[in-house]
C-alpha cells in the first residue's frame, strides 16, 4: 500500500514537473529571443502583437555646434521614461550638415514602445517604415529648411536611425563656427510607434 502511494506520489511530481516545463519553456525560449534581438523580435512578431502608430505633438529642439561636430554626439532631442532621442552623429559637406538620430525605445515580453522620426507599419511583405518627422534649423536668424536624409530600420538592438540634411542657406555663403558656433535645430511631427501583446 505505501509503495503504491508513493508509486503515484512520484507519478503526479512527475506530472506536475511536465505541466510547469510545457507552461515555461515557451517563456524561456521568448526571453531569450528578447535578449538577443531586442525590440526587433517583438516588431517582427505579428501573430502575438497589435501594433499602432500616433504623432507626438510639439516641437523638439536641440543645438548643434558647428565648430566642433563630434561635440554634438549624444545631445538629446527627446526623452521620456521609456524613450529617447540622441544625436549620433554631425558631418558637414560642401552643400551643408547631415545630423543624424539614433531613437532608443524600451521592450519586454508584453510589448514594446518607441518614438522615431519614422512610422514603422506592416505591409503585406512584413515590416516597412516612412518618414514622418520634419525639421528645420536656425542660424544667425537665418532659416534653414532640412530634409530627409536616410533612415534605418531596427539595426540596433532598442531603436532605429533617421537624419536630416540641412542645406547652407543661398543667401548665407559659409556657415561660420567662429562667429556663430551653433545651430538650433527644430524637430516636429515625431512618432510613437506602440506594439501590445495580444490577448490569449
Amino acid at each position: 500500500m505505501i509503495r503504491r502511494l508513493f508509486q503515484l506520489n512520484t507519478l503526479y511530481i512527475l506530472i506536475a514537473i511536465i505541466a510547469v516545463g510545457i507552461l515555461l519553456v515557451p517563456r524561456f525560449i521568448e526571453g531569450f529571443h528578447l535578449q538577443s534581438k531586442g525590440i526587433s523580435y517583438v516588431t517582427r512578431n505579428m501573430n502575438d502583437f497589435y501594433h499602432k502608430t500616433f504623432p507626438l505633438e510639439g516641437e523638439y529642439t536641440v543645438e548643434i555646434n558647428v565648430d566642433d561636430l563630434e561635440s554634438n554626439e549624444g545631445k538629446v532631442l527627446f526623452e521620456d521614461s521609456e524613450n529617447q532621442i540622441h544625436v549620433t552623429k554631425v558631418t558637414r559637406s560642401d552643400s551643408g550638415y547631415e545630423v543624424i538620430f539614433s531613437s532608443n525605445g524600451s521592450y519586454d515580453a508584453d510589448g514594446a514602445t518607441l518614438v522615431s522620426g519614422l512610422e514603422h507599419a506592416r505591409s503585406n511583405n512584413g515590416l516597412t517604415s516612412h518618414f514622418k518627422a520634419k525639421a528645420e534649423a536656425m542660424y544667425n536668424g537665418k532659416t534653414i529648411e532640412g530634409s530627409p536624409s536616410g533612415s534605418s530600420g531596427f539595426d540596433n538592438q532598442d531603436g532605429d536611425q533617421f537624419g536630416f540634411h540641412l542645406p547652407i542657406p543661398k543667401h548665407t555663403k559659409k556657415i561660420n563656427g567662429k562667429e556663430e558656433p551653433t545651430i538650433k535645430v527644430m524637430v516636429t511631427h515625431l512618432q510613437v510607434n506602440i506594439w501590445a501583446r495580444k490577448p490569449e
